[in-house]
């Protein structure tokens, strides 16, 4: 049996409670689509500027976002594609209902 590294574990730990985060969660959902600028995000997620741009810096510090100015606007995308497939699966698990739309919407 191998053992897994405690600074894997704590890691790990870091990474999830990063987006343990109701907002910070909901903003990943919708990122899954791909980029939105930060207007979108605050119509999708029913958030406050000042508290969205909270979340979100915290998110680009830890790595999981990037954001990319265009224009006036700054667009926000998932920056770490395991972050991407962990949200997936998550959505897959708790909201079932919608990627089964998705998948049949593709066939």
């Amino acid at each position: 049996m191998h053992t897994i590294p405690e600074s894997n574990i704590k890691d790990a730990a870091q990474g999830l409670r990063a987006i343990a985060h109701e907002l910070r969660l909901g903003v990943l959902c919708h990122l899954l689509n791909g980029p939105m600028c930060v207007n979108e995000l605050i119509e999708a997620t029913g958030a406050s500027q000042s508290n969205l741009s909270q979340h979100l810096s915290k998110m680009r510090l830890m790595g999981i976002i990037n954001n990319e100015k265009r224009g006036q606007q700054v667009y926000y995308e998932i920056a770490n594609p395991e972050f991407f497939n962990l949200v997936h699966v998550l959505k897959q698990i708790y909201c079932p209902e919608m990627c089964q739309a998705v998948t049949e919407a593709e066939h």
